[in-house]
């Protein structure tokens, strides 16, 4: 339970960290100093998040036992929202000089609608800075009263051993052979006397598994002079591993914390004798940490294995001598088949033959995750009512407690770069099984304001959106859909750890209240096409995204969505980052209530019969993305 509370709040922190980096931003900081604003409040500020920043880890974890610290994360999310809408208030105010400066000529009835609000917004400009200062000064002295302290967060994992129930076991049948021909050779490609069996592959696919089985293999038993098993962890250590390693060659406890003499009992141990070497779970990234640790085994005989089991790509770069394995999901009968091992340990399955068919749609939830088969069979162990086995089949989020499934998604999450983070909770706006469109998917992002600052070169805010999207797909949190290399899915269960991890300030309109806490809403087109619903959306001023659904979808319908409701959502919702209402066929003209949006990015009115813009859209100074392709006129 400790390690999946963490969880929850792990976005905060990433909140936390990208508004830092927006207010140390040099350009930021000019444009303060020029304007002979108060410059010394960022710095207060700085200060003030750093000390929020360095809690967070503490609430995250006794959020679930003190309801007081709960509440001080919920409102301070609030606060650091609403901090990060007052910083891009300024950006985009300077944005409006730089533009205005290379302009030599503005309509008058342009400047005339903005000058009064500009003026205000210079000479109030200071107070809303040292309001939120003291706001967020408010939540840092609060930490002290509820004790909370600067923790550095740990995943708490069982380590994994090298003993494995092969009866259990199902579907890993051509990987295995294909890892021990690599194995029981005595030559590597790269022409290394020591060899590296890298397995790659997401949280839950069975990967320690596969290990194991090659591990107690007996070809591989009589094929190696010493085996040894060692778990890393994202905790790692070379003394620790070092340790480890010389425990299991020499089953001795060993006290010794002196790393040296560790390292030459670990050379002398493999010293001209052929060794199989597995580091389960390695996250470390550093070439020069993986260099250190391995250095002792080139002492051993040619011929000598490492397996290394990963989920970072980037250790699978660094770490292989042999092609990398990517571990894929399993097929739906293998994982029916481990499914139904631990559902019927004690009874007879062929007599329940009603059951396999609930059976079989459960698996397609599990999504070829070996661990979330083997979890759900666990759950229906023995249980031979078909309610049961519905009640599984019909849940909509699998909120199973103390479940296996979760926490193994969950730490690659944690483990994300901020950014990343970002990027994969604006995901839980998203139903389950809609296709997502790449390059419509990063300019949402950098709608979001996550891909902070432009590269040097031909480097763009989209080419880098794209690494971003790039690398979540590398770490299976997307899988490409019908082979179309433009178009990608969610796995259910990625979809419900995306749902856990954004918290309330992410959510799909359901034809329920909309909280104020919410920032990022989308809804379905198809469902909601009348007016009242819309109107709604009005209630929570501080949305920044009012995303259709149908922005991904490709089939027509006739949405109606009247003017007034239209000028409503332009007057209230002045924090939209992103606007997307396709076809809406009913709609011919913008409202110039558009104006009012000043920190949007991301517009579509695409299928709709809009014939021109007004005026005024042409200083939305923020905006990057405009859609209005198919436009009907009628």
């Amino acid at each position: 339970m400790e390690f999946v509370t963490k969880v929850g709040e792990a976005l905060l922190s990433a909140s936390v960290q990208i508004l830092l980096d927006r207010i140390s931003s040099r350009e930021f900081r000019d444009f303060m100093k020029n304007r002979k604003l108060n410059v010394s409040l960022l710095d207060e500020l700085k200060i003030t998040l750093l000390m929020l920043g360095a809690v967070l880890n503490d609430a995250e974890e006794k959020q679930i036992t003190c309801p007081p610290v709960k509440e001080w994360l919920e409102e301070l999310k609030d606060a650091i929202y609403d901090a990060e809408d007052l910083l891009d208030e300024i950006n985009t105010e300077s944005l409006r000089c730089k533009v205005e400066q290379d302009s030599q000529h503005v309509a008058d009835k342009v400047r005339s609608f903005f000058s009064s609000s500009f003026s205000e917004f210079y000479w109030g400009l200071n107070s809303k800075l040292e309001a939120t200062s003291r706001r967020l000064e408010h939540f840092a002295k609060q930490k002290d009263i509820l004790g909370l302290q600067s923790v550095s967060f740990r995943a708490h994992k069982t380590p994994t051993t090298s003993v494995v129930n092969e009866s259990v076991v199902v579907g890993r049948e051509d990987e295995k052979e294909k890892l021990l021909k690599m194995l029981l050779c005595d030559e590597d490609p790269t022409g290394n006397a020591i060899g590296v069996i890298t397995i790659w592959g997401m949280g839950g696919l069975g990967k320690t598994t596969l290990a194991q089985l090659l591990y107690n293999d007996n070809k591989v038993q009589e094929h190696f002079d010493l085996k040894a098993w060692a778990y890393v962890s994202d905790d790692f250590s070379v003394l620790k591993v070092t340790k480890n390693l010389v425990e299991s060659i020499t089953s001795k406890v060993c006290d010794g914390k002196n790393l040296d003499f560790l390292r030459v009992e670990l050379k002398n141990s493999v010293k001209n004798k052929k060794f199989l070497i597995v580091l389960d779970d390695l996250w470390n990234e550093k070439y020069s940490d993986w260099d250190d640790l391995i250095t002792p085994f080139h002492s051993g005989k040619r011929g000598s294995r490492i397996i290394v089991t990963t989920r970072q790509p980037r250790v699978a770069e660094i770490t292989h001598t042999f092609p990398i394995l990517k571990l894929n999901h399993l097929l739906d009968d293998n994982c029916w088949s481990l499914l139904s091992k631990h559902a019927f340990a004690n009874v007879d399955p062929n007599k329940y033959p009603e059951l396999e068919a609930i059976g079989r749609q459960i698996v397609r939830k599990c999504g070829g995750l070996p661990i979330a088969a083997k979890t759900i069979g666990g759950l229906l162990r023995s249980k031979v009512d078909t309610r049961e086995w519905n009640k599984i089949l019909n849940s909509n989020q699998w909120n199973i407690p103390d479940d296996d499934v979760m926490p193994a998604l969950r730490l690659s999450y944690l483990y994300l770069p901020s950014h990343l983070k970002k990027c994969f909770a604006y995901c839980s706006i998203f139903p389950k099984d809609l296709v997502l469109e790449k390059k419509k998917l990063v300019l949402l992002w950098m709608a979001e304001g996550i891909v902070q600052q432009q590269s040097h070169g031909e480097k763009t805010f989209e080419i880098e959106a794209e690494n971003y999207f790039n690398e979540l797909l590398s770490r299976s949190f997307f899988q490409q859909y019908g082979g179309n290399p433009k178009k990608f899915v969610m796995h259910d269960l990625i979809n419900d750890l995306a749902k856990f991890v954004s918290g309330k300030s992410y959510a799909q309109f359901e034809e329920n209240e909309v909280s104020k806490s919410i920032r990022h809403l989308s809804f379905s087109l198809k469902k909601y096409s009348r007016s009242k619903e819309c109107e709604s959306f009005c209630r929570t001023n501080s949305l920044r995204t009012l995303l259709s659904q149908n922005e991904f979808k490709d089939w027509s319908a006739t949405c109606v969505l009247t003017r007034k409701v239209l000028h409503d959502l332009l007057t209230k919702l002045k924090c939209l980052r992103v606007l997307s209402l396709p076809r809406y066929e009913n709609i011919v003209e913008v409202p110039i209530s558009i104006g009012n949006l000043q920190l949007l990015r991301y517009l579509n009115f695409s299928y709709t019969s809009i014939r021109r813009l007004p005026d005024v859209a042409f200083t939305l100074y923020n905006l990057q993305t405009l859609l209005l392709s198919n436009c009907v006129f009628y």
